[in-house]
C-alpha cells in the first residue's frame, strides 16, 4: 500500500522549480542605494538641527551663568602630588 504523502513528496521532488536569479543582485543593490539616499536626506537636516540646538544651549548656559573666578585646582589634582594639595585636602578642589 502506498502512502499518499510519500507520493506527493516524490512528485514535489521531481518538479524542477529553480528560482530565476538573473538580475537579482542588481535589483537588491538598486533598492539598497535608494534606501541609503532616502535615509541620508532625512538625517542631514536632523543632524544640523541638533548641532545648532546644542550650540545655542551651550552659548545660552555659558552667557547666563555667572562666571566663577578661575582657579588652578585641576592642575593640582593632575600633578603627582595632587592628593596632597591644600585645595583638595580642604574640599575645595576638583
Amino acid at each position: 500500500m502506498t502512502n499518499p504523502l510519500d507520493e506527493r513528496l516524490a512528485a514535489l521532488a521531481a518538479v524542477d522549480a529553480a528560482p530565476a536569479l538573473d538580475g537579482l543582485e542588481d535589483r537588491v543593490w538598486a533598492k539598497v542605494r535608494t534606501r541609503q539616499a532616502a535615509a541620508g536626506l532625512g538625517s542631514a537636516g536632523l543632524r544640523v538641527t541638533l548641532t545648532l540646538a546644542a550650540l545655542a544651549l551651550g552659548l545660552a548656559l555659558g552667557a547666563l551663568h555667572p562666571s566663577r573666578p578661575a582657579h588652578l585646582s585641576e592642575l593640582g589634582v593632575l600633578s603627582e602630588d595632587g592628593l596632597l594639595a591644600p585645595s583638595v585636602r580642604l574640599g575645595g578642589g576638583a
